[in-house]
């Protein structure tokens, strides 16, 4: 009978610590699964970020409107008048106004530059450049292009021409959504004449091209990752680009910058910029932040 009644009570507490066991790991598969969840929620969101890590937000219906100022490129031509295009800003949204390629330019007309002059950047710590975007254009040109500048030095003057790594969408016809996004930047380059080229635009194979990309008045949204690769994880000189619209992520890749012509003064800092060719579009929730 003691014999019985000590059997009994082993058997109950061990039926107790299995129990107890199962719950724990149900407790703990639970917790890592909320925990993954999370993670990849708040490292998405835009709205849940440390404001000591905001370097500046614009256009987004709130914050006030920065000082924007243009900037000049190698693929300047006079005949396309310097006056005629501007950079239209308001606290909803800024418009950049297109001159070029359908009246005294030719093709295409100029690379037209703005850069955020009064905000600057350390270039040797991870950052993010978040926006939505609508190109606005009549299709009359094969380049209808909106693009971010980042790691901007240089590019106030006709004598210093933008030197800067860059990101652009360009859509070259409404019906197909046919599409092609650039690893590109400006830079002062040597030809084959040996005459350095200063400001030359200049890109980075391959080219990530589609189709599907959408005009206005559809949105889409560029998220670029500078000094990080697509995995989260921190990387001096890599970028990592995503681009969604409504329906999702469309574009998800990553650049290796460091064979670059142009590379940026760690010592000095930097800026971001705004470019359009051959196209107007509108830019909505700008966000620049560190990580």
């Amino acid at each position: 009978m003691i014999l019985y009644s000590f059997i009994l009570i082993k058997v109950t507490l061990f039926k107790r610590f299995v129990f107890i066991l199962t719950c724990t790991r149900t407790q703990m598969r639970l917790g890592i699964f909320c925990l993954l969840f999370l993670t990849c929620f708040v490292s998405r969101s835009q709205t849940k970020r440390s404001a000591g890590r905001i370097i500046f937000k614009e256009f987004d219906g709130k914050s006030e409107n920065g000082d924007w100022r243009k900037q000049y490129g190698f693929e300047y031509l006079p005949q396309c008048d310097w006056n005629n295009w501007y950079f239209e800003v308001n606290k909803n949204y800024g418009k950049m106004h297109f001159d070029g390629g359908t009246v005294n330019c030719p093709g295409a007309g100029n690379n037209q530059h703005i850069v955020r002059f009064d905000k600057t950047i350390d270039p040797s710590k991870p950052y993010t450049i978040e926006c939505d975007f609508l190109i606005d254009s009549a299709f009359i040109n094969d380049i209808n292009s909106f693009c971010i500048n980042f790691n901007v030095q240089k590019g106030m003057t006709k004598e210093e021409a933008l030197n800067a790594w860059s990101i652009n969408l360009d859509i070259t016809d409404r019906k197909k959504g046919s599409y092609t996004i650039k690893n590109m930047g400006f830079a002062d380059i040597r030809n084959s004449e040996n005459k350095t080229e200063y400001g030359r635009f200049t890109e980075m194979l391959p080219q990530h091209q589609g189709e599907g990309a959408l005009a206005l008045p559809n949105i889409n949204h560029f998220k670029i990752e500078v000094n990080r690769k697509i995995d989260g994880s921190p990387a001096l000189k890599w970028v990592a680009v995503t681009r969604s619209d409504a329906t999702g992520n469309k574009d998800c890749f990553q650049v290796d910058y460091s064979t670059f012509p142009y590379q940026p003064d760690y010592s000095k800092p930097v800026r971001i910029g705004l470019n359009t060719h051959g196209t107007d579009w509108v830019v909505k929730n700008l966000s620049v932040y560190y990580w």
